[in-house]
């Protein structure tokens, strides 16, 4: 036994294993430092909310409120606010848009992207105190607006 425990085998067996730790300590050495630097994050634009209206009939100088259903749009990839919804009847030929009124409509609430609502509202004719006939049987376009 003491043959294979010699004095050199036992200080080489040290040797081995002070440079093993040594070495295993290297693999976990390691500096620290701070870092910096920057990306980049892209914001969408609003899309714009789409107002429209079916046709309306009924409309007479001086006569009664129409009812009238608005759908709201949001074609975008966002959420929009739509805060007041207005409409303006355009003028046709001598059929003066002055001569119509619709109630605007304080609509206040978000619209999800891609989805539709509806809102209710009143149009009439006026009663402008002058002939009107230029106004029969036309079809007037209503402009809506959003804000």
């Amino acid at each position: 036994m003491k043959k294979h425990l010699s004095k050199k085998r036992v200080v080489l067996a040290a040797i081995v294993a002070v440079a093993l730790a040594i070495g295993s300590g290297v693999a976990y050495a390691y500096f620290t430092s701070a870092g910096t630097g920057q990306g980049n994050a892209a914001v969408g634009s609003s899309a714009g909310i789409a107002l429209s209206s079916a046709n309306v009939s009924g409309l007479y100088p001086g006569g009664a409120d129409v009812p009238l259903v608005v759908s709201i749009n949001n074609p975008g990839n966002g959420n929009e606010y739509v805060n007041q919804i207005s409409g303006t009847v355009a003028d046709n030929g001598a059929c003066l848009g002055t001569w119509f009124q619709v109630d605007s409509i304080n609509y206040a609430k978000e619209v999800t992207h891609g989805a539709t609502d509806t809102a209710n509202t009143n149009v009439r004719m006026l009663d402008a105190a002058t002939s009107q006939d230029a106004c029969q049987g036309k079809t007037l376009v209503i402009n809506w607006l959003s804000n």
